[in-house]
């Protein structure tokens, strides 16, 4: 029978501390990774909609001020009939 000494012990704890220690560190650095990633589409993704947020919203008040111009004309028009007597 094998006998086990305190220097075989220390022995390997130490390889099994190390071997942690370096998988810990991976499975880190893989999930700052991970998150740089995804902030980075995060914000693409976001600039994206505010984009097309823009666009649409110069659209509807570039609409709004062509009927306003629209409704204007057609009361002046009919303010014009109405005052000609």
């Amino acid at each position: 029978m094998k006998t086990i000494s305190a220097k075989d012990i220390k022995k390997n704890s130490t390889k099994l501390n190390n071997m942690a220690l370096e998988t810990t560190e991976k499975v880190v650095l893989k999930s700052i990774d991970k998150a740089e990633e995804l902030q980075e589409f995060t914000a693409k993704s976001i600039k994206k909609t505010l984009d097309f947020s823009e666009k649409q919203q110069d659209k509807l008040f570039n609409n709004l001020e062509k009927s306003k111009k629209m409704i204007w004309s057609k009361l002046n028009k009919g303010l014009d009939f109405f005052s000609k007597k």
